[in-house]
């Protein structure tokens, strides 16, 4: 399964982005990765790097869907993280027999690129989701501006792993969880964090795919695009993966 990565520090005064990957999750043709953005330091997002996978694998071994092992281990890698004032943004893939399961905490996205269309399979949890702003507001947090706020400070994500100081506002670690099955049309699998994509559209990231169909090319382009031409100033952390042919070698 051919993949491919940047992870970019930007003009950002540190690197809090991390990721992990496994191209052969338990048997030839499956696959793993996940992107963990961090703020207030790096403390969630490397501990989430490290964690949730194995959190994960422990839940498919013990019988749970890839869907279940997924919450359960956003709920226990946050969990983990009680002792930190950091936190951070999740996506998680697996990919097995031609079948994509994905999980997000935050407004780190995937989409599937095909030649005429683009689906996200993620949900974007910031206050501009209305559906998330009305949870938080029941739950009795106060918005400002873009922001939760729990009266010291704000955060923009309203999902996320750790930010113990925010849970009691109405900030969660339960993931969306997602199921797809790949398509004869489907190109490419794009996962990345908010660097990427309050820069470039869906469709906009699309069309580099459909342009370049080397990955690691097109991915050259979008970090030229973002960072240079766009001046984007956010850590950017980008996967993608290469899904033509997918349906015949993983069944």
């Amino acid at each position: 399964m051919e993949v491919a990565i940047i992870s970019e520090q930007g003009v950002r005064e540190t690197m809090e982005d991390t990721h992990y990957l496994n191209t052969s999750v338990g048997r030839k043709g499956c696959l793993y990765f996940g992107i963990y953005d961090g703020h207030n330091g790096c403390v969630a997002s490397y501990y989430a790097g490290k964690t949730v996978h194995k959190e994960f694998l422990k839940g498919i071994k013990d019988g749970q869907t890839p869907q279940q092992a997924f919450i359960e281990s956003y709920e226990k890698v946050s969990a983990g993280l009680k002792s930190q004032e950091s936190g951070t943004t999740a996506v998680d893939v697996f990919i097995k027999e031609g079948t994509v399961y994905t999980a997000n905490a935050g407004d780190a996205r995937v989409i599937i690129i095909s030649k005429t269309n683009v689906v996200q399979l993620t949900v974007d949890h910031r206050i501009e989701n209305l559906e998330e702003r009305e949870r938080v507001e029941k739950a009795g947090g106060r918005i400002v501006y873009s922001y939760v706020s729990n009266g010291n400070g704000g955060l923009m994500p309203t999902r996320t792993l750790g930010d113990e100081s925010f849970k009691s506002v109405g900030v969660i670690a339960t993931p969306f969880v997602n199921e797809y099955r790949i398509s004869p049309d489907d190109l490419v699998l794009l996962a990345a964090c908010d660097g990427l994509f309050d820069n470039l559209s869906n469709e906009e990231a699309a069309e580099f795919a459909r342009k370049e169909l080397d990955i690691k090319k097109m991915l050259d382009a979008i970090k030229s695009e973002v960072l240079v031409n766009r001046c984007g100033t956010d850590n950017l952390t980008v996967i993608a993966v290469k899904l033509t042919g997918q349906l015949n070698t993983d069944n």
